[in-house]
Order: C-alpha cells, then sequence, then structure tokens
C-alpha cells in the first residue's frame, strides 16, 4: 500500500485529510503483567478451584487481588520446594504468632534451626498439598521479607480459614504446580459433558463505533481512514495517557445469546472488572432521528459501525468459570492487532489502527465485498 498517498477521512469535520501514520507506543511505560501472573489470576478466580478448597478444607471469603498490601516490616517470605519446581510466598507474619516470634528471636547464627522450627509450624500448609496429592513438598527456608513496590503486579490473595484471616502474595512459582494444580482442577466436575465443555467459543472486544449512512459506507475504498470512531477511553489507553480502558468483551455469535463481559483492557492483556452476564441484547447508542415521520432516503439510512478486535476464544468449561478478576492474555498487542468493521453483525472490513495527528483511526486495508454496494 502506498502509505503518502493521501486518503479521504470519514468525520464530521471538512479539515483537510494528512497522511497517516501507524501508531507508535513505548511498551516500557505500560504496566507489566508477567505470563505467569496472568495465569496465576485465571487459577486463582477459576470457581472450580475455589469449590475444591471450600469443600477440602472449610475455606471461606476467597478473594483475589493485583497488589500486595501488607507492610514489609512484617511480612516474610516461605520458600517451598517439590522436587525440582520451587516456590515463593509472602505472608502476614502477624497473623501467625508462633512463626513471628520465631523470626523475630534474632537467632542469625543458625539458620537451619530457625527454618526447621518453622516446617513445623507450617506442617498444616505441608498436609494441605499432601491433601490435594502433591507429596513432597518441603519448606526451604523463612525469611523476613524485603520491600516491593506497592503497584508492583502480582497475585494477591485472601481467604478465611475457621475464625482465621490468612493473606498470601504468590511471589514467584514454578510452572510445575500450576500445571499440577491446573489438572487437578480439571478433573473437578463441571455442568457440560466432555465433548460440549471444549468447544471454542470465539471472543471480540469492542474498542470504538460510530453511525455512518448507506452512501458513505458504500463509498469506502482500502486506504480510507475513518476518524473519531475509537472510544476515548480506549484512544487514552493507546496513547499512554491511563494504564487501562474499560470496555466490553462477548463471547457468542450476533444475533444469539452471548456472554457479555466489562473489563479493563491494556495493551497485553484484559481483566473482568464484573461478573459476566448473558444477554441477547445488541445494543448500539445511535442518536434517534429528529422525526419518524420525515422522509428519507435510503441513501441517507444510518447503520452502525463497530470497531472490534477479536480477543481469546474459550472453551465451554472455562467461560462457565468466567469471574470478577480474571485476566486474560490477549494474543495479539491492540496496537498491532487487526480491527474488524461489522455492522448488525455482518462484517464488512478489516483495518489498522493508525495515528492523524492527535487523533487514532482506522485506515481500512481489505472491504469485505470490494465495490460491490452494501
Amino acid at each position: 500500500m502506498d502509505t503518502n498517498h493521501t486518503q479521504p477521512m470519514y468525520e464530521t469535520s471538512g479539515a483537510e485529510a494528512t497522511a497517516a501514520a501507524v501508531v507508535s507506543l513505548d511498551p516500557a511505560r505500560l504496566p507489566s503483567l508477567a505470563a505467569s501472573t496472568a495465569r496465576l489470576h485465571r487459577l486463582a478466580v477459576d470457581e472450580r478451584l475455589i469449590a475444591l478448597l471450600s469443600h477440602t478444607f472449610g475455606i471461606a471469603g476467597w478473594s483475589v487481588g493485583t497488589r500486595n498490601l501488607a507492610e514489609a516490616a512484617r511480612t516474610a517470605v516461605v520458600q517451598m520446594r517439590w522436587g525440582m519446581q520451587t516456590a515463593a510466598v509472602r505472608i502476614d507474619a502477624a497473623q501467625h504468632p508462633g512463626l513471628a516470634s520465631v523470626l523475630d528471636s534474632g537467632d542469625t547464627a543458625n539458620p537451619a534451626l530457625r527454618n526447621a522450627v518453622s516446617a513445623i509450624l507450617l506442617d498444616p500448609l505441608l498436609r494441605a498439598f499432601r491433601t490435594l496429592g502433591m507429596e513432597g513438598v518441603e519448606i526451604v527456608s523463612v525469611e523476613r521479607a524485603e520491600s516491593i513496590p506497592r503497584d508492583a503486579q502480582c497475585c494477591a490473595i485472601a481467604f478465611r480459614l475457621g475464625a482465621q484471616r490468612i493473606d498470601a502474595t504468590l511471589e514467584q512459582i514454578d510452572s510445575g504446580w500450576l500445571d499440577e494444580i491446573e489438572a487437578l482442577v480439571a478433573r473437578q466436575c463441571t455442568p457440560f459433558a466432555t465433548h460440549v465443555s471444549e468447544i471454542a467459543v470465539p471472543g471480540r472486544i469492542l474498542i470504538g463505533e460510530k453511525t455512518m449512512s448507506v452512501t458513505t459506507i458504500d463509498s469506502l475504498r482500502p486506504g480510507d481512514v475513518i476518524l473519531r470512531a475509537v472510544s476515548e477511553t480506549m484512544s487514552a489507553m493507546l496513547k499512554n495517557e491511563s494504564e487501562a480502558a474499560r470496555t466490553q468483551v462477548v463471547w457468542g455469535r450476533y444475533g444469539t445469546r452471548q456472554l457479555y463481559a466489562t473489563v479493563d483492557v491494556t495493551h497485553h492483556a484484559l481483566t473482568l472488572t464484573e461478573d459476566p452476564i448473558m444477554s441477547h441484547a445488541m445494543q448500539f447508542s445511535a442518536p434517534h432521528a429528529d422525526s419518524f415521520n420525515a422522509p428519507v432516503e435510503i441513501s441517507d439510512l444510518d447503520l452502525p459501525l463497530k470497531l472490534e478486535i477479536d480477543t481469546v476464544s474459550m472453551p465451554v468449561a472455562q467461560l462457565s468459570a468466567l469471574r470478577a478478576g480474571y485476566v486474560l492474555e490477549l494474543p495479539t498487542a491492540v496496537p498491532d492487532a487487526r480491527i474488524r468493521l461489522v455492522t448488525y453483525g455482518q462484517t464488512i472490513g478489516f483495518g489498522e489502527l493508525v495515528s492523524v495527528g492527535d487523533h487514532l483511526g482506522v485506515r481500512l486495508v481489505q472491504l469485505s465485498r470490494g465495490h460491490d454496494s452494501v
């Protein structure tokens, strides 16, 4: 494509079009979310895991966050080993008086003895692993924790065991632990037959929408740029003016019942902010005509044009476990993703994000019907 050729800009103003340039974004300014952290969050908010822990150990009040809220002065790091796999968990030592007294004893001359005593005090944790079928987990060391930035991304969990509240932050964990726990969760009963549970349902993220007349849509050609269609929150996120954009993700097919979820989207991931809902609605916030009785040419008919990005396809079983706090890695970063142009559930073309001065637009790279009329 000749990017030096000036293309028409479809917007409300009559300003002269300028050449479009592909968005240039600085990854260093983005919030860091490691793949292992996203995987931890997916597992931690899985309803099957929560049900398993509640039934097996009587755990209640399970919650998952992304920030370590405990003060460094009262936290300790428990290093564990399971075969060749290691893990490190930050705990609030103040919630475990016996452990806190060992750490406060000041016995630095014999760390092996201190670790042995700590392992005895943490034996209920080791028994819990054995109950889950993970034999041979060992406590390697227990040390006072160093401070970490408050805004550091992590997987922090809190729950109640009887009358005791327990807070913990999963600081580091090898993949073998996650493989085993995910396999354990996968064996839990789901309300669907296996062949149904494994059906992949496509998902999409709404990044903007705009009304355009039939005539305008019919005149679109590859290379044209559509302005003022990307939502303000999405534009702010893409320009690094905000960390995340609030929008909707939808799983399912147009014209059928679909699963809707409100999410916060960053360049590489999305986080559910509310529990998903099922809806048959195809909402579009188009303005109503001033008069329903006024005659209008069919060429002036306005169509709702949605800008969507394909996101993670998920099996039915995993969709049934989605809850607020669930984190999903995007298969392609938002600035690099192909934009799908959809009206009334029908794809009319594809585009890419570009910047035109201070504005974000979508440059068309392919139209489904070529030069045919809509």
